[in-house]
């Protein structure tokens, strides 16, 4: 069974990734993963954050007894599963959601691709400026240049349509 996983930032932009992902799945009978990377900025934040602030699209907080930075990661990953869930009801595939910590995004991506066997990597691309690719890098290139297995980038944002 292939395994394919699908990198995710939660944005609407990002919608493309997931459903090229879950079609391919769906078509070679594969299995989708998803993984969002919560960098340590984020958690660093919460911190001074107000509590509506960190519900990020959630009716309630989840329930769990973490200081805040713990606080925003396990509400990505408990968004990553419930998006994995509908992703999977909607194309009767198999999804595993996943939220983790990440000092480096392309490592982490990276890294789990080699703990669960990952074969096929799906990145998003959004088109950035050249001085916004300059100043800050171009995390999908990073994540090909990077890469010991097949990976598709898939056009998103603004300028794919």
């Amino acid at each position: 069974m292939v395994r394919i996983l699908a990198a995710t930032d939660f944005t609407e932009d990002n919608r493309p990734v997931l459903e090229f992902t879950a079609n391919m799945a769906r078509q070679t009978g594969g299995k989708m993963y998803l993984l969002h990377a919560v960098e340590p900025c984020m958690m660093d934040a919460a911190g001074s954050m107000a509590a509506d602030d960190l519900l990020g699209g959630f009716a309630t907080v989840p329930a769990v007894n973490e200081p805040p930075e713990n606080l925003v990661l396990a509400m990505a990953d408990q968004r990553a599963k419930m998006l994995a869930e509908a992703i999977s009801k909607q194309y009767d595939i198999p999804i595993y959601g996943k939220a983790e910590e990440a000092d480096d995004i392309v490592s982490c991506v990276h890294d789990f691709c080699r703990r669960h066997n990952i074969d096929i990597l799906v990145i998003g691309n959004r088109h950035h400026s050249l001085l916004t690719s300059i100043l800050l890098g171009n995390t999908a290139e990073k994540l090909v240049r990077a890469a010991k297995i097949p990976v598709t980038v898939v056009p998103c944002g603004p300028k794919a349509k």
